[in-house]
């Protein structure tokens, strides 16, 4: 009996380190594992001024025989679809009140790779910043983008 707590706590061990986001690299067992733990999330950061009503996030792929091209992944203050595993070039474009404020590409070299989306948005002096980032393989890091047009801000 102790030698199979003994076993179940290496295991449980070397799980929490596979699971390291820093071993989220190329096509590997462990990127895999890390695929079917993780998945791709979302995660949507603005300032108490923007109305999440009016965001709009679009995933969009160049490849052409891609079912879920042109899909909806965030849209009236909540995500409404999960972003797809597909190979290729692809992007998450942004839209604020039906106006696009900022895309977000990579280029993912595998199918399944896990990959961690922020979009971030925020409002100050009549102003939108609108910021995006990838985490995983294919990272992104966008330069902070001032979209200076103040209908584009809920008062």
């Amino acid at each position: 009996m102790i030698h199979l707590k003994n076993i179940f706590v290496v295991l449980s061990v070397i799980g929490v380190f596979a699971l390291h986001p820093s071993l989220n690299k190329g096509e590997t067992p462990i990127t895999y594992f890390q695929y079917l733990v993780y998945g791709n999330s979302l995660d949507v950061v603005s300032s108490n001024t923007i109305d999440l009503e009016l965001l709009e996030i679009k995933w969009v792929c160049a490849e052409k025989d891609v079912m879920c091209s042109d899909m909806i992944i965030f849209k009236e203050g909540k995500q409404v679809n999960g972003i797809p595993f597909e190979k290729g070039s692809q992007s998450l474009v942004v839209y604020y009140a039906g106006n696009k404020v900022g895309e977000i590409s990579q280029d993912k070299i595998a199918k399944k790779q896990a990959h961690q989306y922020k979009v971030e948005l925020l409002a100050k002096n009549n102003r939108l910043f609108f910021n995006g980032e990838i985490q995983g393989p294919s990272p992104y890091k966008g330069p902070l983008i001032t979209i200076s047009s103040v209908d584009l801000v809920s008062s």
